[in-house]
């Protein structure tokens, strides 16, 4: 708690000291500002996924420097000669001699630029060929949620273009190329416009196939949570290491798969027309922590995998960190819903799962009687049943679920007698006479 209060603190006096203080230093102190305070909203709110986060953060950013270290001394064991005595050299120089070795050259980042940026020559044809793809895929991910198509949205996935300005902005960033970096981020920007817009008008064209609260396309990419950000880091390490790796650069399809641009593009659009604000939040939320986290995790890639040029990166380290800073704030913002998101579904499958324990238990001994259903709403557990014998009292679960709850628990119970109705090739009928007893009405025959 007095952490937390300690980083709200202090991120505060630097947003302050960034909106009223030196000019030239405001980014970096406005940067700081937001990730203090965000970082202090978490540690007040969820203090143990917090601390169990910066434990993951920390193992894994070990265990790559430990495999960078490993991979340099089995270099250093080769013929080459490398600039520095590895034995007294401290770890950021070895990794910057890292860096400075793996770099590809001024020839072959051209080359593999050539894929991330809409230049000359062919810059207008590579630019409408961009955006018809973009709108193919957006109708194409909009009709798949509309019509709750997995297969369908896995193929929206494969031909949207999104992917391509994002990991160039990263590019750009690393290597210093401000244009670039800005056409980069402009073409999302619109890109990202143009495909609301455009599942928008769909969803006003088109009637609903499936309800919101039915529609797993839509149910799964309303409540981002922390596991979401940690896919699309990975897959932006992925699709980096493929566009600076022709030898796996097939793998960038795959890559396309895991993290998803388009179709929750498509969601916000449909939530927008049927004015449906949090899921349209919800969505846009799982939009940019697939971007924010794409642009982190490729740029590091970038960075080790030789794409950025080591001389100029050493020599603008700072500026490159100034603009990099952002997005890690931006990344840390996007974390606090997210860990709240993933607190709430983590409490309720909890408590399902011991609700549906107590019920088990409850009815375990009474033969002819199947729980169909448990779902827990707040405090309140609706359970429906099916069967043909009497059910124990209820008034002893609603005990039982509140004691494994901590607290008092509504209950509903939905009891739905079954009964076998036979009628027979020469027209007599049995289990009638049963039926019209456990409420089952049943006609009268025709005269």
């Amino acid at each position: 708690m007095l952490l937390g209060l300690y980083l709200v603190g202090r991120g505060l006096v630097s947003l302050v000291a960034a909106v009223f203080g030196d000019t030239s230093r405001r980014r970096a102190r406005f940067t700081i500002g937001v990730a203090g305070v965000a970082l202090g909203v978490l540690a007040i709110a969820v203090p143990d996924p917090l601390t169990e986060g910066v434990v993951i953060a920390a193992a894994v950013a070990a265990v790559v420097v430990g495999g960078i270290l490993l991979s340099y001394g089995l270099r250093v064991g080769a013929p080459e000669a490398t600039a520095i005595d590895v034995n007294t050299a401290a770890t950021t120089e070895i990794l910057w001699d890292w860096v400075s070795a793996t770099d590809v050259g001024a020839d072959q980042r051209e080359t593999q630029a050539e894929a991330l940026y809409f230049e000359d020559p062919g810059r207008v044809g590579k630019l409408t060929a961009w955006w018809v793809m973009l709108t193919l895929s957006v109708s194409i991910a909009t009709f798949a949620v509309l019509q709750d198509s997995t297969a369908v949205v896995i193929g929206a996935m494969l031909i949207a273009p999104l992917m391509t300005p994002i990991l160039g902005l990263a590019g750009a960033v690393v290597n210093g190329w401000r244009s670039r970096a800005a056409a980069s981020a402009s073409l999302v920007a619109g890109g990202v416009t143009g495909a609301i817009a455009l599942a928008y008008l769909i969803s006003a064209w088109v009637p609903e196939l499936v309800s919101f609260e039915a529609n797993s396309q839509i149910v799964s990419r309303v409540s981002p949570t922390f596991v979401d950000m940690l896919i699309a880091l990975a897959a932006g390490a992925a699709g980096a290491f493929a566009t600076v790796n022709k030898r796996v650069s097939s793998s960038i399809a795959g890559v396309a798969i895991a993290v998803a641009l388009v179709p929750p593009l498509g969601v916000v659009g449909l939530s927008l027309e049927n004015q449906r604000w949090d899921d349209a939040f919800g969505s846009f939320l799982l939009f940019m922590t697939n971007f924010v986290s794409i642009v982190l995790a490729a740029a590091a890639v970038f960075v080790l995998a030789g794409f950025a040029d080591g001389a100029r990166l050493r020599q603008n380290q700072r500026q490159v960190l100034s603009t990099l800073a952002p997005f890690v704030a931006l990344a840390l913002v996007i974390l606090v819903p997210l860990v709240f998101t993933a607190e709430g579904i983590l409490a309720t499958a909890t408590q399902q799962k011991a609700a549906q324990d107590v019920v088990s238990e409850w009815i375990d001994d009474t033969d002819g009687v199947r729980v169909e259903a448990v779902a827990v709403e707040a405090d309140e557990v609706r359970v429906s049943l099916a069967g043909t014998e009497p059910i124990p009292p209820p008034a002893l679960l609603q005990q039982q679920l509140s004691d494994a709850f901590d607290g008092p628990v509504r209950l509903v119970v939905e009891y739905v007698p079954a009964a076998e109705i036979t009628v027979d090739t020469d027209g007599s009928i049995t289990g009638a006479d049963q039926a019209e007893t456990e409420g089952i009405p049943t006609a009268s025959a025709p005269r």
